[in-house]
């Protein structure tokens, strides 16, 4: 139900830490300056609905509990919580754009980063961080910000990308093919990520797999952690300060 398209899903597991690429600091959070990102987004989203099946239902969290959206642009994810009984969501966003069509839908959306939410410590009981880990390279100081924010044996819900053979694919096909002038759904996937590769930071996520896991895993334990043809996803729980 999740991955309309995902069949088989294999663990993932720690490997052996990669070297780290170093990356222009001014290009860490660029993407999210660029005006035309939230316009192409919006319309690439639509395009994705019909493809992917984000349904927060995976990750079985109780309708009473406090959740926070952690780079939670246009809002869907909240939308559809509140649609099945969640009441008690807040949204956290860097965008404007984003955050203020959020905002008009009902929402409450706060203008906050993966590494400065600007939420109080303790805050939620769950964090849903919805493919936002790729678009920064300071994975330990961001899993440090969600660990802050959520309250003991808390919840870190976790959708990214996967470094999969169909993904690596399409990547193919939409940045070194002429397929884009062509096919519509693909000329979006490009105009949204390719903002994206100039700052290095989405393939840089793909190729640090083992770096991400270990800084996740040093503050979250995973509860379960799978991965499905183009994503991975899994539900964590804040480890014990003294352990």
């Amino acid at each position: 139900m999740f991955f309309h398209v995902c069949r088989a899903v294999v663990p993932v597991h720690v490997g052996q830490l990669p070297d780290r690429v170093a990356i222009d600091p001014m290009q860490r959070e660029s993407f999210v300056q660029d005006p035309t990102y939230a316009d192409h987004f919006g319309a690439y989203r639509a395009i994705l609905a019909r493809v992917l099946r984000h349904d927060p239902d995976i990750f079985d969290l109780p309708c009473n509990i406090q959740i926070v959206d952690v780079g939670c642009g246009y809002g869907d994810l909240l939308k559809t919580l509140r649609s099945r009984g969640y009441d008690r969501l807040v949204g956290v966003e860097p965008d404007a754009v984003c955050r203020n069509a959020a905002t008009k839908e009902g929402l409450d959306v706060r203008d906050g980063t993966l590494a400065e939410t600007g939420l109080p410590s303790q805050f939620a009981d769950a964090a849903i961080v919805n493919e936002v880990f790729h678009h920064v390279d300071y994975y330990a100081r961001a899993v440090s910000e969600i660990a802050r924010i959520v309250k003991p044996n808390g919840y870190l819900c976790m959708i990214e990308p996967a470094p999969t053979v169909l993904r690596r694919t399409m990547d193919f096909l939409t940045f070194e093919t002429p397929l884009r002038h062509f096919i519509r759904p693909v000329q979006m996937r490009y105009e949204v990520m390719h903002l994206e590769m100039e700052t290095g930071l989405y393939p840089r996520f793909l190729t640090h797999q083992a770096e991400f896991a270990v800084s996740l895993t040093a503050r979250f334990k995973p509860l379960w952690w799978r991965r499905g043809w183009f994503f991975q996803f899994g539900k964590f729980q804040l480890r014990d300060q003294g352990r």
